[in-house]
């Protein structure tokens, strides 16, 4: 039997690891992007990818073949193959897969550094190409793009703005590898409406196969989450530090460019975040605004200067955005109280009437972060209660809660988040406030068993990626969108 005692006693002179070279063994096929990176000149390679354009000059095929590992100051390989040699390659179409197995070297071509000579051409899969929704040397954009989602990731632009997503994503959990936090998956399945909105997916019952008569699951009343939030609190009170990276569902019949049905949300959670006391690590609500700030400006920072190259190809697609300067660059932004942001807009000529305790559209985002604010990103601290969840911390006016929500130029409300209310009878008397004592008693019982206060917030990921690349419809920042009477594919 093996033991674990055998494995810890192994000496560490034992525990070598191995290499073998790309060339010569790989669990994985070979790529382009790693032949351009080790540069196996007059070495035999194979390589499988899409038939993007074909040429025929003098006795040689010239084929452009691209598999999207490439970065994009190179868009394919250029395969030279002599017409003696590949007499079908006529019945080649472009989009056609196909598997070349030839030699690297270096080209004669003043374009291009590299080609591959071709020994053999094989085809995996015919393409139609008449009908093929992408034509070649076409210009291409996003609203094209989404018109076939199962496709368009065949699309250097759609590449280029899902490897910034994948980027978003391992950036995202250096970060937080590094500040100690601990990942947890909190459920899709709750019983709990978090933001009190009452814009949730409800589970139905399902039918029996065997007496197609209607069954409940589960034994209460279920649905899609729209935060994980709560669940994360219990996390946070065990582990002090914890995140989440998980889908959201929000039954929003809004058909706007920032709204999804399905969506996915980073949301954090911190223990130790007190408003009043001054012995912590937080000790006032500005302190997690700066943890909020410090994120943001560390991913954006580490994705510009990972994906410079991406950055380039958006902008020579017309898409560019104005304010990634703010976060590269601004290591504070203006934070006003909802009071302070009701006057602006009472102030106003459009905006006079607002009312009391009104909550604020997007409209009046704009007006404050085009006009009052100067078009740059800013918060908006201290909310009325009764606009907010149960869960938010009430501030010693026993009228605002320390809350905040983060309005950025050109989408409004990128993101929000709170100190926890803490206290044990304060939070009673919010949740029989709204009649969910009973259903939230767990959540309760993180207080009544000498839970520690936290506070937090959440980021949408897709709203994110629009606002450091300039994007304008959040359908083109995640595969397969799902909103309001679509969910195709």
């Amino acid at each position: 039997m093996f033991r674990l005692s055998f494995i810890l006693n192994i000496r560490p002179s034992s525990r070598q690891i191995i290499y073998s070279s790309r060339f010569t063994h790989s669990i994985y096929p070979l790529t382009i992007r790693e032949v351009y990176d080790k540069k196996p000149l007059n070495q035999s390679i194979n390589l499988i990818g899409y038939l993007l354009n074909a040429r025929k000059l003098k006795t040689h095929y010239f084929l452009d073949l691209f598999d999207g590992s490439l970065t994009n100051n190179q868009k394919h390989l250029q395969v030279v193959a002599s017409f003696n040699n590949h007499p079908d390659l006529p019945h080649l179409t472009y989009g056609c897969s196909i598997n070349v197995q030839g030699k690297f070297v270096q080209s004669n071509h003043p374009k291009q550094e590299f080609e591959l000579q071709a020994e053999t051409i094989s085809l995996i899969n015919s393409s139609d190409a008449s009908n093929y929704p992408f034509k070649p040397n076409a210009e291409q954009t996003l609203l094209m793009l989404r018109k076939d989602e199962h496709l368009r990731l065949r699309s250097p632009l759609a590449q280029v703005v899902f490897r910034l997503r994948s980027q978003l994503m391992f950036s995202l959990y250096e970060y937080f590898y590094k500040h100690n936090f601990v990942q947890i998956q909190t459920p899709c399945l709750t019983r709990n409406d978090c933001e009190g909105g009452g814009e949730t997916f409800r589970i139905q019952p399902y039918k029996s196969h065997k007496t197609q008569a209607e069954k409940e699951y589960f034994n209460d009343q279920v649905y899609l989450t729209v935060s994980g939030q709560l669940h994360l609190e219990t996390a946070a009170n065990g582990f002090g530090r914890a995140y989440t990276l998980n889908p959201a569902f929000r039954a929003d019949k809004n058909l706007s460019r920032f709204h999804l049905a399905e969506f996915w949300m980073l949301e954090v959670e911190v223990a130790g975040t007190y408003n009043y006391l001054n012995f912590v690590c937080f000790t006032k609500l500005d302190q997690l605004l700066n943890a909020y700030i410090d994120l943001l400006r560390t991913l954006a920072i580490d994705i510009y200067s990972k994906c410079s190259e991406e950055f380039k190809y958006l902008i020579k697609n017309n898409i560019q955005s104005t304010h990634i300067d703010r976060f590269l660059q601004q290591n504070d932004y203006p934070r006003i109280s909802y009071e302070e942001a009701v006057n602006y807009l009472r102030n106003s000529v459009d905006f006079h009437n607002f009312p009391d305790d009104g909550d604020f559209t997007r409209a009046h985002e704009n007006y404050l972060c085009q006009t009052i604010m100067n078009n740059q990103a800013f918060f908006i601290i201290n909310y009325p209660k009764k606009l907010k969840p149960f869960y938010m911390s009430i501030n010693d006016d026993d009228a605002t809660v320390a809350n905040f929500d983060f309005i950025f130029p050109s989408i409004g409300e990128l993101s929000g988040g709170s100190l926890r209310e803490h206290r044990f009878e304060n939070l009673k008397l919010r949740l029989d406030e709204f009649d969910l004592t009973h259903d939230l008693q767990w959540y309760l019982d993180l207080r009544r068993f000498g839970g520690m206060p936290t506070g937090g917030f959440g980021l949408g990921i897709e709203r994110f990626l629009m606002a450091i690349t300039g994007i304008d419809n959040v359908r083109d920042v995640i595969l397969f969108p799902r909103y309001y009477q679509h969910c195709d594919g």
